[in-house]
């Protein structure tokens, strides 16, 4: 199983409108496991900033993807630290 990342950013620069809210999993995505790259959240950042989306990040299972709270939150404060608005679902 693998991101399609290609196909994730060509839709985030095509389908969707500037102030729509776009869900994303944190970590540990459910059902695959698959987690974007630091570098892939970087270019996922850009894209969603530049086009004016509001990210809105499921976050059931932090701490299951590498074992630290620390380092599966690492895209939420990515996200955070670049001035985003943004919505949490944490459980």
């Amino acid at each position: 199983t693998s991101l399609d990342f290609d196909g994730m950013i060509e839709c985030l620069k095509t389908k969707p409108n500037p102030g729509d809210v776009i869900l994303l999993h944190a970590c540990a995505h459910n059902p695959t496991g698959v987690d974007p790259t630091p570098e892939q959240w970087s270019k996922i950042r850009a894209v969603m900033k530049e086009r004016k989306l509001v990210p809105f990040f499921d976050c059931a299972y932090q701490g299951f993807a590498t074992g630290s709270l620390e380092k599966d939150s690492a895209a939420v404060r990515a996200f955070a630290d670049d001035g985003f608005d943004f919505l949490l679902a944490q459980s």
